[in-house]
Parts: C-alpha cells; sequence; structure tokens
C-alpha cells in the first residue's frame, strides 16, 4: 500500500458497525444451500451473499466468515452443491444455519457422484468445484466453477432482508423483461422477436 493509500484511508473515519450492518441488510438477496458429503459427512451452510460472476468461464461466487467453522471441512469437497431456496424454504435455511448434527435432517436431496448436495425443492441447483478463494477483510470470497445446472420443484425465490424471510411480489410492477443492460452486460431476454432490431446503443446500466 502506498503512502497516499494509508493516508487517505487513515483520514476516513470508523463506521459504526451496527450501522454498516443495517445498511448492508437494505439490500435484498436471496438464500443458497452450500453443501456436499465430505468424507461420507453431510457438511453445508446457508449463504445469502451468492451471485453470478461470468458466463464463460462459467462462474459462480459467495462470501463465508473468516470465522467459519463449516467453510474449512466443505472446501474439501471434491465438487460443492448450491441449491438456490425456494419461498418455502423459511424453516430449512433456519434449519441449515442451526447446529451442524442437524441441518439435514429430514430434508429431501441428493448427492451426487461427486459428493455435491442438492436440494430436490430448489427454485436452481448447482453442481460446482472450487476455482479461488480471495480474503477480502473478515471474509472469504468463493468462486466456484459451474460445471451442471438443475431445477427443483421450486418456483420463486426465498428473498432475506433485513435479517428475516420475505417473497416476491409482482402484482405493481411492468410484467416486460428488461430491454437494456445491467452489470454492463445486455440482459438475455430469450429469442428476439422476428424483424426486431437489436439494441447495441442501450444505456449501460451498470
Amino acid at each position: 500500500m502506498t503512502a497516499h493509500a494509508q493516508s487517505r484511508y487513515a483520514s476516513v473515519p470508523a463506521i459504526d458497525q451496527r450501522a454498516l450492518r443495517d445498511a448492508f441488510g437494505a439490500f435484498p438477496s436471496g438464500v443458497v444451500a452450500v453443501a456436499a458429503s465430505v468424507k461420507g459427512q453431510l457438511t453445508g451452510i446457508a449463504a445469502s451473499s451468492f451471485t453470478s460472476v461470468s458466463i464463460d468461464p462459467p462462474l459462480v461466487s459467495f462470501s463465508i466468515a473468516t470465522s467459519s467453522s463449516t467453510w474449512p471441512l466443505l472446501r474439501e469437497a471434491e465438487h460443492l452443491g448450491i441449491s438456490v431456496l425456494a419461498d418455502h424454504h423459511d424453516a430449512v435455511c433456519r434449519q441449515l444455519a442451526g447446529p451442524r448434527e442437524e441441518r439435514f435432517a429430514g430434508l429431501p436431496f441428493k448427492v451426487t457422484g461427486n459428493g455435491a448436495v442438492l436440494l430436490d425443492e430448489a427454485v436452481a441447483t448447482y453442481d460446482c468445484s472450487l476455482h479461488e478463494e480471495v480474503v477480502a477483510g473478515d471474509h472469504v470470497i468463493v468462486l466456484l466453477e459451474v460445471h451442471e445446472v438443475g431445477a427443483g420443484g421450486g418456483e420463486h425465490p426465498l428473498v432475506f432482508h433485513r435479517s428475516t424471510f420475505a417473497k416476491l411480489h409482482r402484482d405493481d410492477l411492468d410484467p416486460a423483461r428488461l430491454d437494456g443492460r445491467i452489470n454492463g452486460a445486455e440482459v438475455d431476454r430469450g429469442a428476439r422477436e422476428p424483424g426486431s432490431p437489436a439494441r447495441d446503443d442501450a444505456e449501460d446500466a451498470a
């Protein structure tokens, strides 16, 4: 770190951690189960930090606290399963956040040949392997390479917002797909209608 960077960071007043947590919690997210069978033992966590990263190569990520006692076990798995929890999975999420030995009790799931654990009623599933770990402050950003995707019986995702659960409501929203760019890339709107122009000049919303 340069002297300039050191002085710049030193001049920034400390942010109240409670206020920062509340600000982070204002951003709604989905919740996933990250799970695997490691040496015959079912291991998993619930994570609200899951996000897509790249199409080519196919990468996703989530963040885990450096203090986690489960991640050192889970990272040893040959493959990891990511299951996007459905909106009826609030109790499942609480279970996955509870005592390690009770996290999979009574849950319907399958274990792939590579050891990834995937929940049957998830909205979507990803069979992944560890690609890279990046230490970032008090968390580790875990990059995963996606080898296979699938879907379970869930239709709508569970939403995590301000430390509690919610469901999607779209009654008052425009049902049309976004026509433009987000994250710097054109939104995948499916097959374009014949004769409709491409939107190469769409504004970058990232």
